[in-house]
């Protein structure tokens, strides 16, 4: 790459980091990238990223709360976890370039479920499931309710950071937000300000149907979480003892906590479930 290619690279990358928005981040690729729109089985088109490297396992990044796969951290992770595999990103409906309208968290389940049989009709043996705070909040609770349907495509493992057991378990505005703001129909054009388009909101609840979860599930969080407190890991584990818990000293929020603090930890831990070890 020349230097000419490399400064425009840089210029672009410095001014994603220096956006205090995450959904106004748009972080740069560090390499090649393909575009796919995935639509699913309710109609809605979402946007994706695909990180091709010629691997025969996939890792599903999903995005949390007002963010975006361009979110710097999303990208960042990506770039991280692509060679030894390939990486797939994507924007939840009513986020970034998806079609459709957030619900934060009911109707996500058709995305989820969309993007996990594209991964298996592109004919990956082993897909892994990455999904940060509320793209946590709805695997959990889409693979829960689903457990007991023939339906619903699965991954082969999954991990989750900083992802809440309810939204009324989380920390600052946001169970007001969810519980007393959202609902308000006249205030949804208000929610682009915020980074996403709002429909219906039908809030799921993980803490319910977590026990009904089987694959290899890894929780990670942070110790020092003040958006999601780490409280809501331990409420996980004791609902599923057979979940793998690993909580971070000294750690904030969501990836772009893990990675101001212990990204070399959150990484390897990452490859090792994603390697099946």
């Amino acid at each position: 790459m020349t230097n000419q290619r490399k400064y425009p690279y840089a210029v672009h990358r410095v001014a994603a980091e220096l956006t205090p928005i995450p959904h106004l981040q748009r972080a740069p690729y560090s390499g090649p990238t393909e575009p796919r729109r995935i639509v699913t089985d309710d109609g809605v088109s979402l946007a994706a990223t695909l990180w091709r490297r010629g691997a025969s396992r996939l890792v599903i990044i999903c995005h949390g709360f007002a963010a975006s796969q361009r979110t710097a951290s999303i990208v960042w992770l990506a770039e991280h976890l692509a060679g030894p595999y390939d990486v797939l990103t994507f924007d939840w409906r009513g986020y970034g370039q998806s079609e459709g309208l957030a619900t934060f968290g009911g109707a996500e389940a058709h995305d989820l479920a969309a993007v996990l049989t594209a991964a298996r009709e592109w004919g990956y043996q082993r897909v892994v499931v990455v999904a940060e705070s509320m793209g946590g909040l709805i695997t959990l609770a889409s693979l829960g309710a689903a457990s007991n349907s023939a339906d619903f495509p699965l991954p082969d493992a999954v991990a989750t950071v900083s992802a809440p057991a309810a939204y009324e378990l989380t920390g600052g505005l946001r169970p007001h937000l969810v519980r007393h703001v959202a609902p308000v129909s006249w205030l949804r054009p208000v929610a682009p300000l915020l980074g996403f388009r709002l429909g219906e909101v039908q809030p799921p609840t993980p803490l319910e149907v977590v026990e009904r979860i089987r694959l290899p599930l890894l929780v990670i969080h942070g110790d020092r979480d003040t958006t999601v407190p780490v409280r809501n890991a331990y409420l996980l584990n004791e609902r599923n003892p057979a979940i793998s818990l690993r909580v971070y000293p000294g750690v904030d929020h969501a990836i772009v906590g893990m990675r101001a603090r212990s990204p070399r930890l959150l990484l390897a831990d990452l490859r090792a479930l994603v390697e099946g070890e």
